[in-house]
């Protein structure tokens, strides 16, 4: 199994491999975040003498154009919602249109139930798990200067893996390339309804790349990048691409179980 450079998985992982290791060289520090009388406030905790920076009147780092939209798509209920737009679409034209089979509901139906089931498998195991962990091994210090200025009058973690680049990769980046991958190899979709959903999927994918950038950039250690990144990978984006190319011995996890129909190479 040689993966082609054009395939979506390879393309999306050197973009965020490139992303997040090009933010985590120019910018291996991290800002914490702390009270203030901005509605988000920032402070580069290698400096005590530093004033917080307000992201209310300033596009300079840690702080980025957009911060507060992104941060509202990509989190809460936009981070479940917007990931499985292009299949939950499939879905409804399938189901509502007399001439669809009824195979075409169904492998939509499995897809969205595999994105989700990624999802939560995301939550519990990569965000839940691997935090208790990190703070088995690492746990905080009882005292530090910027302390005070925090919500919780606490010290970061010494160590904390960029969970957020692991949300991103997950939630965002794997079922966009599973989806793009999915229309490219079904015969019956139609060119106007792969151009749609292709397009609503590598706007996703672009946000997050541009999400992933930053939060690699501001908020986390080079290591702490390297770290989620290695996860996102290893945990995420290399299983599903072995579903892709119909890799795997099980067979709830075959490719046919997902796919409609398919092309004719």
């Amino acid at each position: 199994m040689t993966p082609k450079w054009t395939d979506p998985f390879v393309v999306a992982n050197v973009a965020v491999a490139l992303a997040v290791l090009s933010a985590s060289v120019v910018s291996p520090w991290k800002y914490t975040r702390v009270t203030g009388r901005c509605s988000s406030n920032w402070i580069d905790i290698r400096f005590p003498d530093n004033k917080p920076i307000c992201c209310d009147e300033t596009n300079h780092a840690p702080c980025y154009a957009g911060m507060g939209l992104v941060h509202d798509l990509t989190s809460g209920y936009g981070a479940w919602f917007l990931p499985i737009v292009a299949v939950v679409v499939n879905l409804a034209l399938t189901t509502f249109l007399p001439t669809v089979s009824d195979r075409h509901a169904t492998t939509a139906s499995k897809r969205f139930c595999l994105y989700v089931s990624l999802m939560a498998y995301r939550t519990v195991v990569l965000y839940g798990g691997l935090n208790l962990i990190e703070k088995w091994l690492f746990p905080p210090e009882a005292t530090c200067w910027y302390a005070r200025l925090r919500r919780n009058k606490r010290c970061i973690d010494p160590f904390d893996h960029a969970d957020h680049i692991v949300l991103f990769i997950t939630h965002f980046v794997a079922i966009a390339a599973f989806e793009w991958k999915i229309l490219q190899r079904d015969p019956s979709v139609s060119s106007l309804k792969r151009t749609c959903l292709q397009a609503w999927l590598g706007g996703l994918f672009a946000l997050s790349l541009y999400a992933i950038f930053h939060t690699a950039y501001s908020f986390h250690s080079l290591w702490e990048n390297v770290v989620a990144l290695a996860i996102g990978q290893s945990c995420v984006m290399f299983p599903l691409f072995l579903v892709s190319e119909d890799q795997l011995p099980l067979s709830w996890l075959r490719l046919d179980q997902f796919l409609a129909k398919r092309r004719v190479k």
